[in-house]
């Protein structure tokens, strides 16, 4: 017997342990920064992580349903105030990462000039796409700005998309020539692509983007989510990401 427990020792040296893998939904506009943020992070911990990219609504419902995640980064603070008021998430733990950024924006660099309030006013554009305002809190500032330009809606061509992260696609697939859209997604798109046109609205024009980040319930490595989250939260290297991706601290 005693030899036997020896053996088992032994093999369990000769295989290092699994490393702890965080399992993340994040909104579409952040995922880019997330990617950034868990490289920075990980290159230093014995730590993976499986992110997954969608609308904050989608994943919202996914985790009210079961879905099995450690971390929900939302682009708005409703629905992880929604999650800790349902049981789904750990009411300490939630905090806001950053403030998205709103911008119109196009591929071609001379698409948009620099007068963007006079560009909208003056409908120089077949379709605009926006994310849904009564779903999408970027959807909610853009209609906003547009509001206070009195830019008359109805009688504009806009494409709506579900999520930021559609918006963002109709404009990058030619479906419409500008949109609004995160600024974060402009940065990455164009580290890639090369620049295109961009007027970004005064930030007292729109309600604060306001993204929060919560500790679910469900978490099968709460420790290791919790310390990844306060790393965010607190870590110098976190919020020089954060900014540089366009967000506000």
């Amino acid at each position: 017997m005693r030899r036997l427990i020896l053996l088992c020792l032994a093999l369990f040296a000769a295989f290092p342990a699994a490393a702890t893998e965080l399992r993340i939904a994040v909104a579409a506009n952040f995922t880019a920064t997330l990617e950034r943020l868990v490289e920075s992070y990980g290159s230093e911990r014995d730590v993976r992580f499986a992110i997954s990219s969608g609308s904050s609504g989608k994943h919202f419902a996914q985790i009210r349903q079961g879905a099995p995640f450690d971390i929900f980064f939302s682009a708005d603070d409703q629905r992880t105030a929604d999650l800790v008021a349902s049981g789904h998430a750990v009411p300490d733990s939630r905090f806001m990462y950053a403030e998205g950024v709103l911008v119109l924006w196009s591929p071609d660099a001379g698409r948009i000039p620099e007068d963007g309030a006079a560009f909208l006013t003056s409908g120089d554009y077949r379709r605009i796409a926006i994310a849904n305002p009564r779903v999408a809190p970027y959807g909610i500032a853009a209609e906003a700005v547009m509001q206070a330009l009195g830019v008359d809606l109805a009688a504009r061509r806009i494409v709506t998309g579900q999520s930021i992260g559609q918006a963002f696609n109709f404009v990058t697939t030619g479906n419409a020539e500008v949109g609004f859209v995160a600024l974060a997604q402009v940065i990455a798109q164009e580290r890639q692509q090369g620049p295109g046109s961009r007027w970004q609205p005064d930030a007292e024009t729109y309600p604060p983007i306001v993204q929060e980040a919560v500790l679910l319930t469900a978490a099968r490595e709460p420790d290791a989510a919790r310390e990844f989250l306060d790393w965010v939260r607190t870590s110098h290297t976190a919020h020089d990401i954060i900014r540089s991706d366009g967000y506000r601290l």
